[in-house]
């Protein structure tokens, strides 16, 4: 059972993390639980960090203005899937599979476990896809990841550990295969550079040319994607 915040700057609630490498105070709205997240550095007081937040009130409740809604996986929303568009439908008197056709997704089964039933679906779509590739781009790095997981994170669209283990949003099934490669790429790049410098870059482009585009496309439109499920 979650408790209750903190602290609260207006009707927002203020969660504070204190992240080590962390050189300034850093403000971000998460748009699906309407809260204010404050990443501070070491040594950073909570009474500091809450004049902070406070100082920024008008820009949250401006970002809360400009945020879109969450979209739940359930029949009559529109999802996408791999870039396309589809509505979802329920077909009670079907087993309890899941297709696409004539731009439907089809969920069979009883009302009951349906949005657990279509995101294990989405999930296991992920996972296919996301191995395949990871399996075309290790042939072009010379190596590959120890393993690869599928996650439902909401904050990051992939990570590498120190173990080679790389790890992906299983809502990346939702974009276009283009945004979904580039951000295997990205991740596989830091198994050989486990940082963003001019090196790390190069390895992206070599793998994959168009990354540039690719990252535009995630800032304007990745949180969106992030609200669905």
């Amino acid at each position: 059972m979650k408790s209750d915040p903190a602290y609260y700057i207006g009707e927002f609630p203020l969660i504070l993390r204190r992240h080590p490498r962390a050189k300034h105070m850093k403000l971000r709205f998460e748009a699906r639980s309407g809260s204010a997240l404050l990443t501070l550095p070491p040594g950073i007081s909570d009474r500091k960090a809450l004049q902070f937040a406070e100082k920024h009130y008008d820009w949250l409740s401006d970002q809360y203005d400009q945020s879109p809604e969450s979209t739940p996986l359930a029949a009559g929303n529109i999802i996408p899937f791999r870039g396309q568009q589809l509505n979802i439908i329920h077909a009670p008197d079907r087993p309890a599979g899941i297709y696409i056709k004539n731009g439907q997704l089809v969920v069979g089964g009883p009302q009951a476990g349906f949005e657990t039933r279509l995101q294990n679906w989405l999930k296991k779509q992920a996972r296919l896809v996301l191995n395949e590739a990871v399996e075309k781009f290790t042939p072009m790095l010379g190596c590959g990841p120890h393993r690869v997981m599928v996650r439902d994170t909401r904050s990051r669209w992939g990570s590498c550990s120190t173990r080679k283990n790389l790890s992906f949003s299983w809502r990346l099934i939702m974009a276009p295969p283009d945004i979904l490669h580039y951000v295997v790429a990205h991740e596989m790049a830091h198994l050989v550079e486990m940082n963003h410098s001019p090196a790390f870059w190069k390895i992206v482009k070599k793998m994959y040319p168009d990354w540039k585009k690719s990252r535009r496309w995630l800032k304007s439109e990745g949180n969106s994607l992030m609200l669905i499920g």
